[in-house]
């Protein structure tokens, strides 16, 4: 918490002052449960010839939140955890013991997210583990040698882990061909777009060549290969072919070949990718910002396509050490945005700690000149930017410039029913004004109809296909 941090360094929220356990010390043996149930005990890992190394943190501490954020924990696990090689031991201790499960959860004002969300390791809370040890600051990494003896670990990355543990516990044989898939999403300023995927090696051995592949609901659509050098603990980004997206499927990214052979790990071959399509904006719009205790220290903007600041706002007035006049309010911009084009918007703080501290709700809401909310970004603990590319865009309703080359969709307008004038066999995808693709159909041939009279009535857009031409009209319903 800031009233907390403002004391003390960056880097660490202190404690107490008292001797942390000293370096070299026999560690003191624990058994503790986790929140899924599972019993730890220290003794064991240790007579298995395991090294143990636990991040001791607290849910309301920033520094710990971008330790968190930065998931060098998940890079170990992944390596020499139980996900990898199983020469380590992986923990992690909410050393809080005032805190309950809804901080874990980020469903409280002082937590700083969700500390649990897609977390590999094992989370144990509600224990005496900070006295027990006697850490003098949050957070604070403890390596266990399967020799006992504990020492705080200075290092801030996967790699300075390994080394300590590599120089104190001996030297970790780690796995091969060992590829991650990451969760990752997709902004697009319309349905069509180029999907980025990202894969991480949790290996010792560089991965030179990679296969991906693209699956809505399940079913590959696309695939791509990747060529180079990607060494331990390095992400790779590969963009795949431009595509037409359907904001309401499920995509997924799939390593089905690492250096000519199956990866390793097969739990973490597969990941999520979300698509994201802006929204539709009229060319004035109404810009809500919800403040946080702290307004002196937050901004944001609006950037067109080509990165030039369109609108923005703040920092606020207010007190340095938080509270004032604009501090836990809602502060109302008018802004106008350049037809055919497409934005991001951007929230930014200072201090560096995102917009988190207050007890009303914190953010940017934007609105048409209907006074009809189009966007809400919810903040919460970013940092020092919340980064939100290809939210709004003003020409999803451009539809006029695009021009029929090879085929064409009759009657037009149409009361539901409608043919395609092509020689060969298309692909049709009808998209709404907000981007979201309604209606699919595949094989189309011209003396095939297609009906539409489930649609609402209205203006879509029609993407028809061929094995070599693309084209895009505008269908009337009514």
């Amino acid at each position: 918490m800031k009233k907390i941090t403002l004391f003390f360094a960056f880097i660490f929220c202190s404690l107490q002052s008292q001797a942390q356990i000293a370096p070299g010390s026999v560690a003191p043996d624990f058994t503790v449960t986790d929140i899924n149930g599972v019993s730890h005990h220290l003794a064991d890992y240790l007579a298995a010839g395991k090294t143990v190394v636990m991040d001791i943190s607290a849910t309301w501490c920033g520094p710990c939140w971008n330790l968190h954020k930065a998931k060098l924990l998940e890079d170990i696990y992944n390596s020499y955890g139980q996900g990898g090689s199983n020469e380590v031991v992986v923990l992690f201790f909410e050393g809080d013991s005032t805190t309950s499960n809804d901080d874990l959860l980020g469903l409280t004002t002082e937590s700083r997210g969700n500390w649990v969300e897609d977390v590999p390791y094992p989370i144990i809370d509600g224990t005496n583990i900070s006295n027990l040890y006697q850490i003098a600051f949050f957070p604070t990494i403890f390596r266990i040698c399967p020799d006992g003896l504990v020492s705080e670990m200075p290092g801030r990355t996967a790699g300075a882990i390994r080394a300590d543990v590599n120089n104190n516990c001996g030297t970790l044989t780690g796995t091969q061909n060992n590829v991650g898939s990451l969760d990752n999403t997709n902004a697009f300023c319309s349905a069509d777009g180029s999907a980025i995927a990202k894969i991480r090696n949790y290996g010792e051995n560089a991965i030179t060549s990679a296969t991906l592949n693209l699956k809505e609901n399940g079913t590959v659509i696309a695939t791509k290969n990747y060529t180079g050098s990607m060494p331990r603990f390095t992400t790779r980004t590969l963009t795949f072919d431009s595509y037409t997206y359907n904001p309401a499927a499920d995509y997924t990214v799939e390593v089905v070949n690492v250096n000519s052979v199956t990866p390793l790990n097969p739990s973490i071959t597969n990941a999520e990718m979300g698509v994201a399509i802006a929204k539709q904006a009229t060319t004035d719009i109404v810009v809500k910002v919800y403040t946080d205790n702290y307004p002196t220290e937050i901004s944001w903007n609006i950037k067109n396509s080509a990165g030039v600041i369109v609108g923005n706002g703040g920092p606020y007035d207010g007190n340095v050490n938080g509270g004032g006049i604009d501090a836990n309010t809602t502060k109302i911009h008018n802004v106008s945005l350049p037809a055919n084009d497409c934005y991001s918007i951007n929230l930014m703080d200072s201090y560096p700690d995102g917009w988190a501290e207050g007890t009303t709700p914190h953010g940017v809401e934007v609105f048409d000149n209907t006074n009809t909310s189009i966007l809400n970004i919810v903040a919460g603990s970013f940092g020092a930017t919340l980064a939100n590319p290809n939210v709004l865009t003003t020409n999803a309703l451009a539809v006029d410039n695009f021009k029929s080359t090879t085929f064409n969709v009759f009657p037009n307008p149409s009361r539901g029913i409608v043919s395609i004038n092509t020689e060969v066999a298309v692909s049709v995808n009808i998209i709404d004004v907000t981007g979201k693709v309604v209606f699919t159909a595949n094989h189309v041939t011209k003396e095939k109809s297609i009906d539409l009279s489930g649609l609402q009535k209205g203006m879509y857009l029609a993407k028809i296909s061929s094995a070599d031409a693309t084209t895009t009209e505008k269908i009337i319903l009514n």
